[in-house]
């Protein structure tokens, strides 16, 4: 299997790789994602990343995985909210594409709600992640992708990076959940989308805010649905005075639990952590800041820390990870 490096590097050592022609999967803040040249890249803003080092924000270097001697052919495209269908079919017949979303586009919001309709989705791999920012940033700075080939940044597009693989190896994605379902009330919604005003809780229409606050659910836990074995979360972004508001779309489809309590504790983390080596990974920053991750080795995984991650779904408050396996 080809071996993948995974670094944080400096400014001026990202640069020379862009510069040698390598391709590269590319993760740091806006403010040095803007002085890298044009070449075979693909980027998202976060400052946050799972290394060598241990988990740490770091805004003076790139988070870069370098995957020239794994791919047999790469081709990195971007796309708008409108070419969901096209995004698909580009995919290699053997490989996996690569994807970076800025989070809250409409690119991104249009992924989460429609993505699941096209019934190509599960046809090849496809993982990634929603760009963020350093969480004490001003709103003014807005999570972007960028596209290596031009350099450019993009706040409204997705970018992909579709990699065949040689036909003695397969792309396979692993998610791990931290959480488990809980047994308590059933909650479903009255819409698909981002924010939700009314759900019904065991059958009764009640306002969800209302119901959030008199549970003390804050946000820390999240909701879990089941899709067909697979345990899926949706993180709470907020709750106001009448309206919930997410980072995923809760579905009008589904039936959803808060999860059960966990410590949250590295160690907590690690219990039930796959074990086998990753290619590369992303991982929550939710799970980053409830599990104290701060400093903390994460076995084999190396990766940003997201604002959302794509396991061909949009999810949350998971770890995803890039197996290349060998037929």
């Amino acid at each position: 299997m080809a071996k993948l490096q995974n670094q944080l590097l400096s400014l001026k050592e990202t640069q020379a790789l862009i510069e040698s022609g390598q391709l590269l999967l590319i993760a740091g803040s806006q403010g040095l994602l803007d002085q890298l040249p044009a070449g075979q890249w693909l980027g998202g803003t976060t400052p946050y990343f799972m290394s060598k080092e241990g988990a740490q924000k770091d805004l003076n270097r790139l988070f870069v995985s370098n995957l020239s001697d794994l791919a047999l052919n790469a081709e990195i495209k971007s796309y708008s909210a409108q070419e969901l269908e096209q995004l698909l079919a580009d995919r290699p017949e053997n490989g996996f594409s690569y994807i970076a979303l800025p989070a809250f586009s409409e690119v991104h919001k249009a992924y989460a709600l429609e993505i699941g309709q096209y019934d190509t989705l599960y046809d090849q791999p496809i993982l990634g992640w929603i760009t963020g920012r350093e969480l004490e940033a001003d709103p003014s700075h807005l999570p972007a992708a960028y596209y290596g080939p031009k350099a450019e940044k993009m706040k409204n597009r997705a970018v992909l990076m579709h990699v065949e693989l040689p036909e003695s190896q397969y792309a396979e994605i692993e998610i791990y959940n931290p959480y488990e379902e809980g047994k308590g009330d059933d909650i479903q919604f009255l819409s698909t989308d981002f924010q939700a005003t009314e759900a019904l809780i065991n059958g009764e229409k009640q306002n969800f805010a209302h119901y959030c606050k008199a549970k003390g659910i804050d946000g820390s836990l999240p909701l879990i649905s089941d899709y067909s074995g697979a345990l899926i979360n949706t993180t709470i972004q907020r709750v106001e005075e009448d309206t919930v508001y997410f980072y995923a779309p809760v579905s009008v489809d589904q039936v959803y639990h808060l999860a059960q309590a966990v410590d949250y504790s590295p160690q907590a983390f690690r219990k039930e952590m796959p074990n086998s080596p990753a290619i590369t990974a992303c991982n929550c920053i939710v799970n980053y800041l409830n599990f104290k991750l701060d400093g903390e080795q994460l076995g084999n995984y190396e990766g940003p820390f997201t604002f959302g991650e794509v396991g061909y779904m949009l999810l949350n408050q998971t770890l995803v990870l890039l197996h290349i396996q060998n037929y």
